[in-house]
């Protein structure tokens, strides 16, 4: 008979699992330590740039509270100072209207005026382009104005409601609604214009 010699040593299943599992616990546990220890290191240099940027940031407002504060406490003048500054800066319009009300033809409408600093925007009515082109032209020869541009140009008729839409009126006239610039020679206007 033979006899049964086994040379190799004697390993029980269950003590290779055993070392399986722990082996593999021991790679996680590296595994999830490396990617802690990662996430400290970048979220430190994080902190370390929004410390600088803060920093940065409180040094800009330190610098715009003193520029604020600065401007606060700087003469700004009476009201006295104020006055004659306006005085001295801004220009009488009612030469401008009178002009403008003055220049407007016949059957003609001054609808609205607003003015700016540099410029005198007029809105008119008028029954024709000849009309249109008159009253520009008038604006163009008056001392008051440097410049006069031609805006929009809009036409509408007088009442649109009371007419049927399938009823064509040809004894009523469309009007034009016009847009106009001026824009004002100061010097004129500042030594008094035509008195």
């Amino acid at each position: 008979m033979i006899p049964d010699i086994n040379l190799l040593p004697h390993i029980n299943r269950s003590e290779s699992n055993l070392k399986i599992f722990y082996s593999s616990l021991a790679v996680l546990a590296l595994l999830i330590l490396s990617l802690i220890v990662w996430q400290f290191f970048s979220m430190k240099d994080e902190v370390t740039k929004l410390t600088n940027e803060q920093q940065t940031l409180q040094a800009q407002k330190d610098q715009l509270q003193g520029e604020y504060n600065a401007l606060l406490n700087s003469n700004t003048g009476s009201i006295e100072q104020a006055v004659t500054f306006v005085e001295k800066v801004s220009y009488p319009v009612s030469p401008l209207v009178d002009e403008v009300r003055a220049l407007l033809l016949p059957n003609s409408y001054l609808r609205n005026y607003t003015f700016d600093e540099e410029k005198v925007i007029v809105k008119a009515d008028f029954e024709t382009f000849t009309n249109i082109s008159k009253y520009v032209a008038l604006l163009e020869r008056s001392e008051y104005f440097n410049d006069v541009q031609l805006g929009t140009v809009d036409d509408f008729e007088i009442n649109p409601n009371g007419s049927n839409e399938k009823e064509v009126d040809f004894s009523s006239v469309s009007r034009y609604s016009v847009q106009i610039e001026l824009y004002i020679d100061k010097k004129y206007l500042a030594f008094g214009g035509a008195q």
